[in-house]
């Protein structure tokens, strides 16, 4: 068994600051070779302030446990 992280954070993001390729995509173009043993999925919130700005930021993740090979 293998597993592979996902991250959304990790992707270069667009002027607005959305990544270029949804983690869905991602997700299936990878595992579309693999057998797949299980996917978890994390969402979470992270709020920040300053003196002139208050925002949120959505942080998805994805843990991906899968097979290659019959072997594996």
């Amino acid at each position: 068994m293998k597993v592979k992280i996902f991250c959304e954070s990790d992707e270069p993001t667009n002027k607005y600051g959305y990544c270029d390729i949804p983690l869905e995509k991602r997700i299936n173009d990878f595992i579309k070779d693999k057998k797949v043993i299980d996917i978890k999925y994390q969402a979470n919130v992270s709020s920040y302030a300053n003196e002139s700005f208050h925002g949120s930021d959505l942080i998805e993740r994805a843990l991906v446990m899968y097979k290659e090979h019959e072997n594996d």
